[in-house]
């Protein structure tokens, strides 16, 4: 079943997404929908289509006799979806760049700075995904976007470690500025590229945490 924009699936699903990034249920936690029912006060209709929803996703898994569970994804999952969003982010900051328009140029270097004193990896998070959404959104293609956004939900857990660890350096501010820099330049191919580098640098800091025992 499909749910409304706004419908109380939808919110239940972001608050189940962001205990999930947020390691309050970890990887194998089992999503006890009596327990979750009562905590979000709500029937358990709502509660079952947002964990459907997180199925569809990707984030969450139903397993025989255990009922719903947070996914646990192996070193294979992390490095296939990592494949896809260097193709798709990189298809998507391609064409954004040949359609560029100088007010996102502007709003994303805005973010790019606020960046620098985020303040919290909370906010961080949120900049960095408002970044890559305006440079991204240019493309025009509104199911490449989606499925970008697909793909992202799935690993933001890992990612969500990933900005802790990187907090105090500027490497990827750096990788960000060099992708700014490529659009502002209007030259497509080099921000495709910096796009797919600045992805392989994620894909190796998460494949680190994955491995780990």
């Amino acid at each position: 079943m499909l749910t409304k924009p706004g419908s109380t699936a939808d919110v239940i699903a972001a608050s189940l997404r962001d205990m999930i990034n947020q390691g309050e249920l970890p990887e194998g936690a089992r999503l006890i929908e009596r327990e979750l029912a009562s905590q979000f006060a709500v029937s358990r209709i709502p509660l079952r289509e947002a964990i459907q929803q997180l199925e569809r996703e990707g984030i969450v898994e139903t397993q025989r006799n255990r009922g719903a569970a947070v996914r646990t994804l192996t070193v294979d999952d992390v490095n296939e979806i990592y494949t896809l969003r260097a193709l798709l982010e990189g298809e998507a900051i391609y064409h954004s760049v040949i359609n560029q328009n100088e007010e996102t140029l502007a709003r994303a270097g805005l973010v790019h700075q606020l960046l620098e004193n985020a303040g919290s990896v909370q906010k961080q998070g949120e900049l960095n995904r408002e970044f890559h959404t305006l440079l991204y959104r240019g493309c025009h293609n509104g199911r490449l976007l989606k499925m970008i956004a697909e793909l992202c939900a799935q690993i933001e857990r890992y990612e969500y470690l990933q900005r802790r660890l990187l907090a105090d350096t500027p490497a990827f501010q750096h990788e960000h500025a060099a992708i700014l820099d490529a659009y502002a330049r209007g030259d497509a191919q080099q921000a495709r590229e910096e796009t797919v580098r600045h992805i392989e640098s994620a894909r190796q800091v998460v494949l680190t945490r994955v491995s780990l025992p």
